[in-house]
């Protein structure tokens, strides 16, 4: 069953596309970050802004909402701003509250 993507988000079309966020995500995150040494992937973004969506590697079916800096350095907490959500489904809810 495809996921259906709330407005005005999308899947990363191409896998190339993820290790582009990934690794920005890993150099703007430093010691005291909520997600530092987490291992996420990105799944999907906001063509509008620089927000993408990661989905934690653990297993849990957490994932995060960050929107990325591209300052192309380490940022300082709470840079890149984040946030937590225990599941897709709790996030798809969320951005509908936002977009309804």
């Amino acid at each position: 069953m495809p996921v259906e993507w709330p407005y005005p988000w999308s899947p990363i079309e191409f896998p190339d596309d993820k290790p582009a966020f990934e690794t920005e995500l890993l150099r703007e995150l430093k010691p005291g970050h909520s997600l530092f040494g987490i291992p996420v992937s990105a799944i999907g973004r906001r063509y509008d802004q620089d927000e993408v969506l990661f989905e934690f590697r653990d297993g849990s079916g957490r994932v995060a909402e960050v929107h990325l800096t591209w300052a192309g350095e380490r940022e300082s907490p709470p840079w890149p701003g984040a946030s937590l959500f225990e599941s897709f489904a709790a996030w798809v809810e969320s951005v509908r509250e936002e977009y309804p």
